[in-house]
């Protein structure tokens, strides 16, 4: 109960603006002939325009139109309209941002490939190769608020890659360092300068894609990401027994920083200038309003409920799919007797498959909508309960096998089914939150990074006191079946922020 209260209020601080709490709004409405009018009904949207109106064939009497003002991370359907792009410029624009992201989780990668090597050169404990990982997730927490509101407020394209040139040089930084505690101090910057990653891919999704497209927007983005574990496990395993772990870092950091360059010179002038927009018929209602005034009190209890609910299926998503991230080459070496080549490869399989199952999740949630008339939120339930009940019951049974080619099996089932999270959770929030979608993403997957951050020191206490990895997956399992709980039980499509 303790830990619901603070994340609603946490959650009321980040996502209200002030003088804007939405839970009583009183209208004062004036019409040509001076009567007046006091309506108070419930709201949840926290930032509203009050216009007054009136019907010159009509009586006089006071009506009130409400309109709402959206922000930049994204667009209510009806009344805001994405940024002015072209379709072959919103391709540019998704196609970059996707690379961007597949290299951020390339980045993240290439340590787990590294790790052992970096354990023996440095002499560290699985217990401080867990510290290197939370490092990073330290960083990475610590700019999640700032990096969404700043995508929200100028353009989440310009932000990611932005973001992307300073991780780049972290990266090709981090083989300067040259003891436990400087490897400790390069992975915090790098996690700090890729914290933008996900809030700002959301919002510049909101900002540029219309409504009906988002989700294989969306979709194409993530499976990129997902291509990038693969692409930085295949590669760095090779690359890390030929030319050795410091050669990849310089590798991998120069090509990213030339390419955020390159990138944000391929973006149309929407994106370098970027100023939120609302169509005409609001933008000239809005300045016309003179007497509206506005009262609200605290985020209703639904809304905050609903708040908490998609806050515990973030931190359900991020421990999962962190754990699985950073520490698969290990599990494939230590557990299953791989090498550190072979374990680079076969860890490649499983975000190969996720990046599949990620792609493709969006594309028939898309067709579910928009062909066979699903109803957003149901086809958003339908995709949360493949990837927590998939994984949770991969998870139970790879605690049972310790056959190399099952267990390889069963950990591309967790992670491809986990990937269908894409199509619920991530566009969920464009549903029922656009005018939020950069600063709730940016809110949970702060949350979601510090029980990351436990995850990995867990997961690495846990691994050296028993020497497998068993009872890490049977408590991951069980939390993934309490995020199903949560969701069927709490969020079913009421719209949060337009």
């Amino acid at each position: 109960a303790m830990t619901a209260a603070c994340a609603s209020r946490l959650a009321t601080a980040a996502l209200t603006r002030p003088r804007a709490r939405p839970r009583r709004l009183r209208i004062k409405s004036h019409t040509r002939s001076h009567t007046t009018a006091r309506v108070s009904f419930a709201c949840a949207c926290p930032s509203v325009r009050c216009i007054p109106a009136t019907n010159e064939n009509e009586r006089p009497r006071a009506r009130a139109l409400v309109l709402v003002r959206a922000s930049a991370a994204g667009f209510a359907d009806g009344d805001v309209k994405p940024s002015a792009t072209t379709a072959s410029q919103t391709r540019v624009i998704v196609i970059c941002l996707g690379i961007a992201m597949l290299l951020a989780s390339a980045d993240r990668t290439i340590f787990a490939a590294a790790a052992l090597s970096i354990k023996a050169e440095l002499a560290m404990s699985l217990k401080d190769v867990g510290a290197a990982q939370s490092a990073f997730l330290w960083g990475y927490g610590v700019t999640q608020l700032a990096a969404g509101a700043a995508s929200d407020r100028y353009g989440g394209a310009k932000v990611l890659l932005f973001g992307l040139f300073l991780w780049s040089t972290a990266v090709a930084l981090t083989p300067l360092s040259g003891g436990v505690y400087a490897i400790l101090v390069a992975r915090f910057m790098f996690g700090a300068a890729s914290g933008c990653a996900l809030p700002a891919s959301a919002a510049a999704v909101a900002a540029h894609v219309p409504a009906e497209r988002r989700s294989g927007a969306l979709s194409t983005i993530f499976a990129l990401f997902n291509i990038g574990s693969a692409f930085g496990l295949a590669a760095a395993g090779g690359l890390i027994a030929t030319f050795g772990w410091k050669f990849v870092f310089y590798l991998f950091g120069l090509f990213g920083a030339c390419f955020a360059l390159l990138a944000y010179s391929l973006m149309p002038e929407s994106v370098k200038h970027y100023v939120p927009r609302v169509s005409s018929a609001v933008a000239s209602e809005t300045t016309s309003s003179k007497d509206a005034e506005l009262e609200v009190d605290d985020l209703p209890t639904e809304v905050a409920t609903q708040l908490v609910a998609l806050l515990w299926c973030h931190i359900v998503v991020n421990w999962g799919f962190m754990i699985l991230q950073s520490w698969l080459p290990i599990y494939l070496a230590q557990d299953l007797g791989l090498s550190i080549a072979s374990s680079g490869l076969a860890g490649a399989i499983p975000w190969l498959f996720t990046a599949l199952m990620s792609f493709s999740s969006g594309q028939v949630a898309d067709k579910l909508i928009n062909k066979y008339n699903w109803e957003k939120w149901k086809v958003r339930r339908l995709a949360m309960n493949i990837a927590t009940i998939g994984p949770a019951v991969c998870l139970f049974a790879l605690k049972t096998t310790t056959t190399p080619a099952v267990a390889l099996g069963f950990v591309i089932a967790t992670l491809g089914l986990q990937a269908v999270a894409v199509a619920g959770y991530h566009s969920y929030l464009q549903d029922v939150a656009p005018s939020r979608a950069g600063a709730i993403l940016g809110f949970t997957n702060t949350v979601g990074v510090v029980a990351a951050i436990i995850a990995n020191m867990v997961t690495g206490a846990s691994v050296e006191a028993t020497g497998s990895f068993q009872t890490v997956f049977l408590y991951t399992a069980s939390m993934y079946l309490s995020s199903c709980f949560a969701w069927n039980s709490f969020l079913k499509g009421q719209m949060l922020f337009p």
